[in-house]
């Protein structure tokens, strides 16, 4: 037992960043902690943490130990869960996802289905790949999409595995161009990147999400200067809808949404423009019959928007 809790001191640790803080959230006094984690430390073998004078930070060896610690603690939590009547009651669903209109699309469809006069408990949460492999892994979530691009999924693989998550492949696509029917562009059958040069591209606020990379031009004395980054995905559509001459990355998006926004989306050739999404879920981990329902929606989502890039 004392084991297991000095695994939860050390993660709130590396949570805050400081024994203090971590002290203070456990309702406990910073020697307790600091007394647990030399203890922790001595039974292992490894130092843990470096103790610097701008905060607490993990050494590499105790990085890694400390993401077998978070995988314990989250299958503990998971079997306790099992025990507990009111955790099997409800309509639950606890996922993380990128933000992708297809995704949204399918969470709508899920929602719609569920019974209004039910409980239900529902965690939906748009974020970057690595942030969702972190929450999948240590039990926020219970199942996440990740992106990756292709010539990159090696590393994400890699990271999978560090997590002790599976994956599942669920789409392959390239990103396309997301426009007003009325921009300048929207009238080609398919558009030269070098075209987007003169207008203004709409981008995520979160630089950790996915996007397109960067393209070496002949002409070095133009660049792709003209940039809108912004956090929520309904302002960027509605942006690409009301100006013009904004253009944005995306996946194949609904026709729906399309239609709703008065968008239209166009095929762009560039180099390393070939994605990956994938279902992640913890080793071990049970699918309730909600997260079924919602993975076969997805999958749904995913079959209409091929067939209209096709």
């Amino acid at each position: 037992m004392n084991n297991l809790l000095h695994l939860k001191y050390a993660v709130e640790v590396e949570k805050t960043g400081s024994i203090s803080k971590a002290a203070h959230n456990l309702y406990l006094n910073q020697p307790q902690v600091s007394k647990a984690i030399r203890e922790l430390e001595t039974s292992i073998g490894i130092t843990i943490f470096d103790r610097t004078p701008m905060g607490v930070y993990p050494t590499k060896k105790g990085a890694e130990f400390l993401s077998y610690a978070k995988n314990i603690l989250a299958q503990l939590e998971a079997m306790e869960s099992l025990s507990r009547p009111e955790s099997k009651k409800g309509q639950i669903l606890s996922v993380s996802v990128p933000r992708a209109s297809y995704v949204s699309s399918a969470f709508t469809s899920f929602l719609n289905d569920l019974d209004k006069d039910s409980g239900m408990n529902i965690d939906y949460r748009e974020t970057h790949s690595v942030r969702a492999m972190k929450s999948v892994s240590e039990g926020s979530n219970d199942l996440g999409i990740i992106r990756c691009q292709m010539r990159f999924e090696g590393y994400f693989l890699t990271a999978l595995q560090k997590y002790a998550l599976k994956h599942e492949d669920i789409f392959e696509f390239e990103y396309l161009l997301l426009m007003s029917k009325d921009h300048p562009l929207a009238k080609q059958k398919e558009v030269n990147y070098k075209d987007l040069l003169d207008f203004t591209e709409v981008a995520h606020g979160d630089i950790s999400v996915p996007s397109l990379p960067s393209i070496n031009l002949p002409d070095k004395s133009k660049v792709f200067k003209n940039r809108i980054a912004i956090y929520e995905r309904a302002s960027q559509l509605e942006i690409l809808n009301r100006i013009p001459y904004t253009y944005m990355w995306v996946s194949p998006m609904p026709k729906d949404v399309l239609d709703k926004f008065e968008l239209v989306e166009k095929k762009c050739s560039v180099p390393k423009n070939k994605y990956k999404d994938m279902f992640i879920y913890r080793e071990g981990y049970v699918f309730s019959d909600y997260d079924k329902i919602f993975m076969e929606k997805v999958r749904e989502s995913i079959s209409k928007v091929s067939l209209m890039i096709k």
